[in-house]
């Protein structure tokens, strides 16, 4: 594949200062165009993304950062590499690092889905009306061993790598500067757990209110997304899981018929990996299949499936009778913990003896809610440059 420019600039791409009026007005400009756009009506994450994009989202969210006392510049040119499971992810960075003041070339994958062409379409569709904005805002498509790719990286400011480990140390070979920033964002698996207890006292609306947030973090990418939860940990005794999972699981999954998330190919996935780790444990699994979705029942989260995973509707589930149990179990690739019932000064006295995994721990139903700070990182901060001034 060539070096292909989707949305080629009229202008040239000049440095900003952060947070800038127009800056806004174009996020603004993009949401209004994706939730007026009828084709976002099949695609939960644009009408999410338009409604992030929102300055009444935005100005809130980054408020905090224009108040400090030193001079806070844009960090230059930076690079994003955008993944190819989850399609809109890559605007999410690259309007930051653009409300930052920074100029910006993204390079989409040639496997990304529906979603990105509508995202191209508008994007494209702003160029005339923020012809600056759309220079510092490019779309391409290229091979990793385009030169052209070669050349832009080696004069960058900052890149940001998301998608596989594999991929994010293929693109490590290209060279930057020496003073260039390198962000990036690898395979992760997230976890959600569920207070057995909590979940049987809640009375039915809160309950549907529940099982409708699970299903949105987890199905709206079939699990593709880092922050979906692969593992359910249901936190009590037997007799207490065995009800809630009772009351739980038969809920979700009529929901998951009326909505159909997952298309036969991706449920014969979830069933062959659930068989795979089956074979590969060193622990006894037990499989349920339950319709559309698969549950493996487990002691332990092993390491083997952080990589085997492959999500599509299959969910591993752990008992603990204490939060504790879980500590040992948590890795680097650990990432977003969603919960559900737990009590929250528990809840923090167990995170703060957590020192490995774990990045985020936000309620169920907040999975895919992106904010400046992931993976452990503030992305304000990393596209930023602070210039102290001591006069």
């Amino acid at each position: 594949m060539s070096w292909i420019l989707l949305n080629p600039a009229a202008v040239a791409a000049e440095l900003q200062q952060p947070f800038a009026e127009q800056d806004f007005a174009y996020c603004q400009a993009l949401s209004e165009a994706l939730l007026k756009a009828p084709q976002s009506r099949d695609f939960p994450d644009l009408i999410a993304l338009g409604f992030w994009l929102r300055q009444a989202n935005l100005k809130p969210l980054l408020a905090p950062y224009q108040t400090a006392k030193f001079l806070r510049q844009p960090l230059g040119l930076v690079f994003h590499s955008a993944p190819a499971n989850v399609d809109s992810l890559f605007v999410y960075s690259g309007i930051l690092s653009l409300l930052c003041g920074n100029k910006n070339v993204i390079r989409l994958s040639s496997r990304s889905g529906g979603s990105t062409a509508v995202l191209i379409e508008k994007i494209r569709s702003l160029a005339d009306a923020y012809p600056q904005q759309n220079a510092r805002f490019q779309l391409v498509q290229c091979n990793y061993d385009s030169s052209e790719l070669k050349n832009l990286v080696s004069t960058v400011d900052g890149r940001v790598l998301w998608g596989s480990d594999q991929a994010i140390q293929a693109q490590r070979q290209l060279s930057m500067p020496a003073h260039a920033r390198e962000l990036s964002f690898g395979h992760k698996f997230s976890l959600c757990l569920l207070d057995a207890q909590s979940l049987l006292d809640t009375n039915q609306p809160e309950f549907t209110q529940l099982v409708q947030l699970f299903y949105r973090d987890q199905l709206t990418f079939a699990q593709q997304g880092c922050s979906s939860a692969k593992a359910v940990i249901w936190l009590g005794n037997t007799q207490q899981v065995q009800q809630a999972q009772q009351k739980f699981w038969p809920v979700l999954t009529e929901l998951i018929q009326q909505k159909q998330p997952l298309n036969a190919s991706e449920q014969y996935q979830a069933l062959a990996t659930a068989q795979q780790l089956i074979m590969s444990s060193e622990h006894q699994l037990m499989l349920t299949q339950q319709q559309s979705i698969s549950r493996l029942a487990a002691s332990s989260l092993e390491a083997g499936f952080i990589h085997q995973h492959q999500g599509c509707g299959l969910f591993i589930e752990l008992q603990l009778s204490e939060l504790h149990q879980l500590s040992p179990m948590l890795t680097q690739a650990h990432q977003t913990l969603t919960v559900y019932g737990i009590e929250t000064m528990l809840l923090k006295n167990w995170l703060a003896t957590v020192h490995t995994g774990l990045d985020r721990v936000v309620p169920v139903g907040q999975a895919l809610s992106f904010s400046p700070d992931w993976d452990g990182v503030n992305l304000i901060e990393q596209f930023s440059r602070k210039m102290v001034c001591v006069l």
